[in-house]
């Protein structure tokens, strides 16, 4: 086993809309787990030359080798919110396509589109922790074998879309502990079989929908992640913290077993599955 523990400094936010609603779709508390194993497969992907069509393989690939993934807030709260926005419209109106060069006034649109702005609690930028566990450190991309390293976590530059731009402050390589049993984390987890949260010990903790990082698909007609969140075959629910004061961190005790263990490094413990 590999594990990485990545501080992921923030300008403002992110941006990272709810697969399925509305175009006035609201935000998440925090980026999604998927997004950020997307992060890493852009990175990825720009080291070994691997076209868009191809990309998509990475995030699988990724998800496949993933134990766990989990994040905490270090020193900020998540606000979300709501504000208009001008966007080109992409539709077919009477017969014609959109945007269209001839009719620029039809080839827009301000709908309200949700953010999260992450406020900070002291004096320095908002930053959040993700602790990830990985099977081995080995990958097979376009015919060709990588190692994960800590080299991928530094390049990563936004989290969500092109305006949820971060910045990666420090990355450390551990060595996991597996553990079953009662547990304290103060890191989200999913809410499924195997993992019974018991009792909150400190802090606030919300419930927050994901695309399960640990089995993502292929992104293809037969199997795609997007249609697989909203019809709710492949959506986890996750306690999420949130954080209120930074010298008071949310903590939880949890009953991990089954499918599903516990990782522990320098006293952080992230939930994840099992490994087999």
């Amino acid at each position: 086993m590999i594990g990485f523990t990545v501080d992921v400094e923030f300008v403002w936010g992110f941006q990272a809309k709810i697969a399925g609603l509305s175009k006035t779709s609201p935000s998440f508390y925090y980026p999604p787990p998927t997004t950020f194993l997307g992060a890493m497969a852009e990175v990825m992907a720009k080291e070994h030359e691997i076209g868009e069509k191809r990309g998509k393989e990475i995030v699988p690939a990724l998800s496949e080798k993933l134990l766990a993934i989990g994040w905490r807030a270090l020193n900020c709260i998540p606000v979300k919110y709501s504000d208009i926005n001008r966007i080109l419209a992409v539709k077919i109106t009477s017969g014609i396509l959109y945007p269209n060069p001839k009719d620029l006034a039809k080839s827009f649109d301000s709908p309200a589109r949700g953010k999260t702005v992450l406020s900070t609690l002291d004096s320095d930028a908002p930053k959040i922790r993700w602790f990830l566990v990985f099977r081995d450190d080995r990958f097979e991309l376009d015919d060709n074998e990588t190692r994960l390293d800590e080299r991928l976590f530094w390049k990563m530059h936004r989290l969500g879309s092109k305006e949820s731009r971060v910045s990666v402050v420090d990355v450390a390589r551990v060595k996991p502990e597996t553990l079953q049993g009662k547990v304290i984390t103060s890191y989200s987890f999913p809410v499924e079989d195997g993992v019974n949260p018991a009792m909150i010990k400190e802090g606030r903790w919300e419930f927050e929908v994901y695309i399960n990082p640990f089995e993502v698909g292929r992104y293809d007609e037969k199997e795609n992640p997007v249609i697989n969140y909203i019809s709710g075959k492949r959506a986890f629910l996750f306690r999420i913290p949130v954080l209120k004061d930074p010298l008071a961190t949310p903590e939880y005790i949890v009953e991990v077993g089954g499918n599903f263990a516990a990782y522990k490094a320098d006293n952080e413990v992230v939930i994840g599955r099992w490994s087999e």
